[in-house]
């Protein structure tokens, strides 16, 4: 028998009593109570190293019983803690289980979290998008873009050569295209409304409308495959996804601004915008070489690209590169690398991507 503790789970009075268990069976006797139960019956608690075990009744009533020898008395009554409680007890279950946890969370956000992105995205009322284009541009305008300086003959003719274009496989998605100055440089990006802003600096270094109409390409292809705000949704998470959800859309607009200040689309997004940039020249028979020349001014400008510790991180073997990152200009070799806001990096790998393409028959 086991000296322990009841409580009829009305009052606080506590009992002495002692307990014995045969055939599965809890018997319990002790100033003035007498019950007995079936162990199966009982709500029993997980063993502990300090604390005691608790064997609740159905009706509210429980008994603390503090004895170890509990445990072994409940094991020849073949009584079996359940499974989660076993895996706890046990070390290697226990390291088995969290490095799974760990693998699932990596997993949730490395592929989960782009893959519902993406799914969302696509089922965004453009009412949303055009609020958070909206806000975004006016940020921008606000801080960092003065206006245009290039002349109106050469905006519209750089408009019509644009507009003339055939996008790939008949699509028509809408755009409007924006002409900024500023401190940013040779810069161009794309708002989830359609608006495509591209900055006097990078039309001035181009020198060569095919190259700036293959960069107006890849910016199409942010916002016909709805980049920025896969990204978004990416970058600010869960919390984001669940409020645009139920309808809630303040959190999207505030975070579209920081977002678009410090953009940053994956290896993944950029390889699709650059296939939509050699689909869409391709089917107006237009080269790439003057879009890849262009890049190869933008890392003269910028130094030696290569020779900067993130540079490291772009081999030219296009299969194994690391992420191309869309960056807001500063100082830092960053900047070497990615010549303008929205990611184009001018590095050698792009370059030979585009030249690869112009080969292919």
């Amino acid at each position: 028998m086991i000296s322990a503790t009841y409580f009829d789970g009305i009052s606080t009075q506590r009992h002495p009593i002692q307990i014995v268990i045969q055939k599965r069976v809890l018997g319990i006797r002790g100033d003035g109570i007498k019950r007995t139960i079936r162990l199966s019956q009982l709500d029993i608690s997980e063993r502990l190293m300090h604390a005691p075990r608790i064997l609740r009744f159905p009706d509210g009533a429980f008994i603390e019983v503090r004895d170890p020898s509990l445990n072994k008395m409940l094991a020849a009554n073949r009584y079996r803690d359940p499974w989660v409680v076993r895996w706890q007890q046990n070390w290697a279950l226990s390291l088995l289980a969290l490095v799974t946890l760990i693998v699932s969370l990596i997993s949730a956000y490395q592929w989960g979290l782009p893959v519902a992105a993406d799914k969302l995205a696509q089922h965004l009322p453009a009412a949303l998008e055009n609020k958070i284009g909206d806000a975004g541009l006016a940020q921008m305008d606000a801080h960092m873009l003065k206006p245009s300086k290039l002349d109106m003959p050469d905006q519209a003719r750089l408009q019509g050569l644009f507009a003339a274009l055939k996008q790939p496989r008949g699509e028509k998605t809408a755009y409007r295209l924006e002409f900024r100055s500023g401190a940013m440089g040779a810069n161009a990006f794309a708002l989830p409304n359609g608006v495509i802003v591209m900055t006097d600096d990078l039309v001035k270094l181009a020198g060569n409308d095919q190259a700036i109409l293959g960069v107006l390409a890849h910016e199409l292809g942010h916002v016909q495959r709805r980049h920025f705000i896969r990204g978004l949704l990416q970058t600010v998470g869960v919390g984001i996804v669940l409020n645009l959800v139920v309808g809630d859309v303040s959190t999207a607009l505030a975070a579209a601004p920081t977002f678009l200040l410090d953009q940053k689309y994956s290896r993944d997004l950029e390889r699709e915008a650059d296939l939509y940039a050699i689909e869409m020249m391709h089917a107006n028979g237009q080269s790439l070489e003057p879009m890849a020349a262009l890049f190869e001014k933008m890392r003269a400008e910028h130094g030696d690209a290569k020779a900067t510790p993130d540079a490291q991180q772009y081999p030219e073997n296009a299969d194994d590169d690391e992420e191309d990152g869309d960056t807001a200009p500063q100082q830092s070799s960053d900047e070497l690398e990615t010549a303008y806001f929205s990611s184009h990096p001018s590095d050698t790998e792009r370059i030979a991507r585009l030249r690869a393409a112009d080969r292919k028959p």
